[in-house]
C-alpha cells in the first residue's frame, strides 16, 4: 500500500536542531516476517478474551476509553448491556457491540509514524471543526493516536489499529520516554535542570525524573527533555512551575521512534526494526530481590559493616601472606648472627671437654 499524503503546504522547522539519541543503538537486520507479528497459537482452544481488552483490539478506542464506553453502558455482549470491564468474552462466539454495532477483531494491523504540523488537533474528530490529524493520513483503516500533542506542538505522533500496543505505549508502568525539544525565553539554570530531574509539583503531585540536557552554543535557552509520563501539557507546565516560559515545542522521539528526514504534515509505516524496539522497552523488566539485614537482639548495638572496594579481605589476607613470607626470606641482623655464633662455639667447647673426661 503506497503511503498517501494530503496535499498542504507546510514550513520546515529548521529552527530545531538535529536529536540523537545517546541511549539509542543502531538497529540489527532481522527478518520482518519472523519478529514482527506475534506467533500464532496452533492449539484449537479459544482463549477467553477481557471485554475491555478485546474492544482495544477491534481497533475501536484504547482500553482506557474502552473502559468509559463500557462503564456507560455503551457495550453489550449477546444482546445484554456489560459494565465490568473485567468481563469475559469469547472472540469467536460472543457478539460484541459498541452503540449498537457490532464489531470483530482487527484481521491486519497498522502502525504508522507522523509528523504533526501545528495548527492540528489530535484526535479523530473535533467539534470546533478544526483540523486533524487524520485529515493527513488518507488510509481506509480507522486509525487512532497514541497520546496527544498539543494544537501548538509538531512532531513525532504515532497512530495505530492495534489497542494492545496502544496500551503499552501509553501506560505509566511500562515508562516509554518521550523526548522534546524546548526553546525557552531565558537560559535555564542548572539548579532548575536539577529540579526537574528529582520531579516538579504539578496539580499538588510530583511528576516523575525527566532527562534533561542543555543544548550547547545556544545561550543555554535550548533543551532536551525526555518524559514517560503524560499529563496535560506537562512539559510546558513543568517549565513555567520553574518561572519558563515556552516559546518553541518540538517532539523529536517517541520510544526512540524519530522523524527520520519526514516533512511537516507527511508519514511512514513503522518499520520492524522500530515496533519490535518499542515492543522490548515496554516489557517489563524482572525484579531484582536483595537479602533483608540479619536481626539484631534488642539491647545490643548495631555493627555497621564498613564498605570499601570489592575484594578488600582478600587483598588484606593476601598483604599479611605475603608479609610473612618477607619476614622469613629476610636476613638476620648483626646482633643475631653474634649470638648464634656464640652457641655454636659454646656447643663445640663442651663437646672438647667431654672428649678430655672420656
Amino acid at each position: 500500500m503506497k503511503k498517501v499524503i494530503k496535499k498542504r503546504t507546510f514550513k520546515r522547522s529548521d529552527d530545531v536542531p538535529e536529536y540523537v539519541n545517546p541511549e539509542k543503538k543502531t538497529w540489527g537486520k532481522q527478518d520482518p516476517e519472523e519478529e514482527y507479528f506475534e506467533e500464532e497459537n496452533d492449539s484449537n482452544e479459544t482463549k477467553l478474551t477481557r471485554l475491555n481488552k478485546f474492544i482495544s483490539n477491534a481497533g475501536v478506542t484504547a482500553r482506557r476509553k474502552a473502559d468509559e464506553l463500557i462503564f456507560t453502558g455503551r457495550v453489550t455482549v449477546n444482546m445484554q448491556t456489560v459494565t465490568e470491564p473485567g468481563t469475559k468474552v469469547n472472540p469467536e462466539k460472543d457478539v460484541v457491540k459498541v452503540d449498537g454495532e457490532k464489531i470483530k477483531p482487527q484481521s491486519e494491523f497498522i502502525y504508522v509514524v507522523l509528523f504533526k504540523p501545528r495548527g492540528y488537533v489530535t484526535t479523530t474528530h473535533d467539534d470546533k471543526g478544526r483540523p486533524t490529524v487524520m485529515d493527513l493520513i488518507g488510509l481506509n483503516t480507522r486509525l487512532y493516536p497514541i497520546g496527544r500533542l498539543d494544537y501548538d506542538t509538531d512532531g513525532v505522533l504515532l497512530l495505530t489499529n492495534d489497542g494492545e500496543f496502544s496500551n503499552m505505549m501509553m501506560h505509566p508502568r511500562h515508562k516509554i520516554f518521550k523526548t522534546y525539544f524546548a526553546k525557552l525565553d531565558k537560559p535555564m539554570e542548572e539548579n532548575d535542570t536539577k529540579k526537574l530531574r528529582e520531579g516538579v509539583m504539578i496539580d499538588g503531585r510530583p511528576t516523575s525524573r525527566a532527562k534533561v540536557r542543555i543544548i550547547p552554543n545556544t545561550g543555554e535557552q535550548n533543551i532536551w527533555i525526555s518524559i514517560h509520563e503524560g499529563r496535560n501539557r506537562q512539559v510546558r507546565r513543568m517549565l513555567e512551575a520553574l518561572g519558563y516560559i515556552v516559546q518553541r515545542l518540538k517532539r523529536v522521539e517517541y520510544a526512540r521512534i524519530g522523524l527520520d528526514g519526514l516533512k511537516p504534515g507527511e508519514w511512514r509505516y513503522l518499520t520492524p526494526e522500530e515496533f519490535i524496539e518499542a515492543k522490548k522497552l515496554a516489557t517489563p523488566k524482572p525484579a531484582v530481590f536483595r537479602k533483608p539485614p540479619p536481626e539484631v537482639p534488642e539491647g545490643e548495638p548495631v555493627k555497621k559493616e564498613k564498605k570499601g572496594k570489592k575484594g578488600g579481605k582478600k587483598k588484606k589476607k593476601e598483604k599479611n601472606k605475603l608479609k610473612k613470607a618477607a619476614a622469613v626470606q629476610q636476613p638476620s641482623s648483626g646482633s643475631d648472627v653474634l649470638e648464634s655464633i656464640s652457641k655454636e662455639l659454646e656447643n663445640i667447647s663442651e663437646q672438647i671437654s667431654d672428649n678430655r673426661e672420656d
